[in-house]
This record gives structure tokens, C-alpha cells and sequence, in this order.
């Protein structure tokens, strides 16, 4: 009876972690020049990972390694929960490993956020990353265990 809503909680993080990726990697793009400043899609996140690294001095590279590991993370969330849902669908019940290894990959990101924000003296940061994380658990026990 719930299979419906779980399978909509693994759509959900799929498509939510796809715009994400692309809000940053043109947001990205667009710092780098890439495209035209008129450009609206584009979140500025990249810019906050410049400032935030600015603390200690970083040399240019390393905002730059960061937010592409953060591509990468987001990207491969958001075929990870596209996979669940599709192996799911196809199963006819949640695919508890393709699911529970989704949910690790957005779990953990947001884990990693929290501690950046530490490092980084970004308190702000870390009420929605926060939020985020308690919102994927919650979906998570909902996924797994209900």
C-alpha cells in the first residue's frame, strides 16, 4: 500500500539531486566564463566554496577540486536514486540494496557538508544542510523500514 509513496521518495531525490547537479555545474560554468551572465539556471554555490576556503588562504585549485567532487556526488546521487526507482518499479518492491545505497550516497553528502561547515566557520550553512540530512533519514526509515 505504501509502495507507491516510497517509489515517489526515490523519483523525488532523483529528479531534486539532477537539478541540483545542473543549477551547480552551470553555476559553475558561469564563473568560469563559460556562459553569458544573463544566464538564470545557475545557483552560486560555487562562489560560496571560494569564499568559504578564502579563511585559510587556499590556493585557486582547491575550490575548484572541491565543487567538482561535489559534481560528482551529486551526479552520482542522482543516478543512484534513478536506479533504485527503476529497479524497484521493475521489482515490484523497493530494491532495498540499489535503495539503500542511494540513500548512503545522499546521506553521507550531507554528513560531509555538515563538517565542511565546521571547518569552515560556516554556521549558517549547516541549518540547511542539517535539515537535509533529517529529511533523507526520514525518507530513508520510511523507504527501509515502514
Amino acid at each position: 500500500m505504501l509502495f507507491p509513496l516510497k517509489l515517489a521518495l526515490l523519483a523525488f531525490w532523483a529528479v531534486w539531486f539532477a537539478i541540483v547537479f545542473l543549477t551547480n555545474l552551470f553555476g559553475a560554468l558561469k564563473a568560469a566564463g563559460k556562459l553569458a551572465p544573463e544566464w538564470k539556471f545557475a545557483s552560486k554555490n560555487y562562489e560560496m566554496v571560494q569564499k568559504a576556503v578564502s579563511l585559510y588562504a587556499a590556493p585557486a585549485w582547491l575550490p575548484r577540486f572541491l565543487f567538482l567532487v561535489v559534481l560528482a556526488w551529486q551526479l552520482a546521487a542522482a543516478v543512484l536514486f534513478a536506479c533504485a526507482f527503476v529497479a524497484s518499479l521493475q521489482a515490484g518492491a523497493i530494491a532495498a540494496p540499489q535503495a539503500n545505497l542511494a540513500f548512503a550516497a545522499g546521506i553521507l553528502l550531507w554528513a560531509a557538508f555538515m563538517i565542511a561547515d565546521e571547518i569552515t566557520i560556516k554556521y549558517a550553512m549547516e541549518q540547511p544542510h542539517e535539515l537535509l540530512l533529517i529529511t533523507q533519514i526520514a525518507c530513508f526509515l520510511l523507504v527501509a523500514l515502514v
